[in-house]
């Protein structure tokens, strides 16, 4: 089989690139139509990216391992900003160790652990939101979701240390969201330069986890099961520091774009809502967790996966040569009408009476690489969702739904899921989100 690549949109690469950020669902849309399931496209600062939709294929590219593809490289843009150390960097046997160490920590009786803890936050944020006028969700998501990694994974009690660390990557992330991938513009030039701020704000935000990594040592915490406290013994202090970055950056942003998403997307079906609220007054999750299965597969947070190709790989009908990027494209797997009845209807019943299948549902990609804070996100999102729905009654601001929007790589409302809190209800004892 000659080596060859899918075809894809004979445009320039500026403009391709100028489409991927400005057009981010119809430039997408359009390739689908035009050629299918596989198809190549070129952006700027990376090889040529073979996207493939059909769910064989997405599950090949999943399986792909370290010797016939690199992840660590497909993810080097990250590195300024994770570290060289983050799991998302490496590959092989140094990627295997890592999510070994970090796994058990994000999975299992842990998360039931964390359940009283994720209601209390949620509570308090929500006795913040204003009254009867609209405020958009997306930034008080994050809110949530930050106090939950600092406060959950990593233990840290103090509210100083807390509000000094999120200021600090608050900043980070707001100055280094897209720019920062361009090599050209990577120079400290000085304090007052773009990229010698970045780096001096992440010189800062690396000291302060540091410094919490050699308080540990010295007085571990109360508890000793934390993020940082179980860590520690496994790995030295640049790894550990990277680790924490990594699950700060990806653990928050993630998981509150789809928190975000959900109550865009289910606010404007009332009766879902409801239908939810008397589920979970029995404690029944059935229909919360189908929810956030279907909130997933219709507004995914990444549009695909990516693994930078060490060997030829056969793909179907074309052999893809090393070098070349091969992506699995989450956003069209999850909208294949071969796989999806209704693929563009939010319908959570979908999911209802069976789980998704495999290749056509992949928020979280697959294989080796599958995200190390799956179950910790889906664990999070439906306590943050059912703590909202039993103490607050929100309705969407605007009748006209929110489009997709590209913050950085993520997928975001436009306008950030604006809504309206027109009443708050007391929590009942021992109730849903208790």
């Amino acid at each position: 089989m000659p080596v060859a690549l899918p075809p894809g949109p004979p445009l320039p690469t500026a403009v391709q690139t100028a489409l991927w950020f400005r057009q981010p669902i119809a430039f997408l849309e359009w390739c689908a139509r035009r050629y299918g399931d596989v198809f190549t496209l070129r952006l700027a600062l990376g090889p040529p990216t073979v996207l493939v939709s059909e769910p064989r294929l997405v599950e090949q590219v999943l399986a792909l391992d370290a010797e016939a593809a690199s992840t660590g490289d497909e993810n080097a843009i990250l590195a300024p900003l994770l570290g060289e150390h983050s799991v998302l960097m490496l590959d092989g046997p140094a990627h295997l160790r890592m999510r070994r160490l970090v796994l058990p920590l994000l999975h299992g009786d842990r998360l039931r652990q964390t359940a009283g803890t994720i209601a209390a936050i949620v509570r308090s944020e929500v006795g913040h939101w204003p009254l009867r006028r609209p405020f958009p969700l997306l930034p008080r998501m994050r809110d949530i979701t930050f106090e939950v990694i600092l406060r959950v994974v990593f233990g840290l009690d103090d509210t100083a240390r807390r509000h000094e660390v999120g200021c600090a990557l608050r900043r980070l992330l707001a100055m280094g969201s897209s720019w920062m991938v361009v090599p050209a513009l990577q120079r400290d030039l000085g304090p007052y330069s773009p990229w010698g701020r970045f780096v001096r704000l992440k010189a800062r935000l690396d000291a302060l986890l540091l410094d919490e990594v050699r308080q540990r040592h010295e007085a571990p915490a109360a508890s000793a099961n934390t993020v940082i406290d179980v860590l520690r013994h496994d790995m030295d202090e640049a790894e550990l520091v990277d680790t924490l970055m990594t699950l700060l950056v990806a653990g928050h942003e993630t998981t509150a774009t789809s928190l975000a998403w959900f109550f865009e997307l289910t606010l404007r079906q009332p009766q879902l809502v409801e239908r939810m609220r008397h589920e979970l007054a029995i404690d029944t999750t059935r229909l919360l967790d189908a929810t956030i299965r279907e909130t997933l597969r219709i507004r995914p947070v990444f549009r695909y996966i990516s693994r930078r190709l060490r060997k030829p790989l056969e793909l179907g009908r074309y052999t893809i040569p090393p070098g070349v990027a091969v992506g699995a494209n989450i956003y069209l797997a999850h909208r294949r009408r071969q796989s999806y009845d209704r693929p563009d209807v939010f319908d959570p019943d979908r999911f209802a009476a069976s789980a998704p299948t495999r290749g056509a549902w992949i928020p979280f990609g697959g294989g080796v690489r599958r995200c190390l804070g799956a179950s910790f996100a889906a664990y999070e999102m439906a306590m943050v969702i059912r703590t909202v729905l039993a103490i607050a009654e929100l309705r969407p601001a605007s009748a006209r739904p929110e489009a997709v929007s590209v913050r950085a790589i993520t997928l975001v409302p436009s306008r950030g899921a604006r809504v309206v809190l027109e009443s708050r209800v007391p929590a009942p004892a021992g109730g849903a989100a208790d």
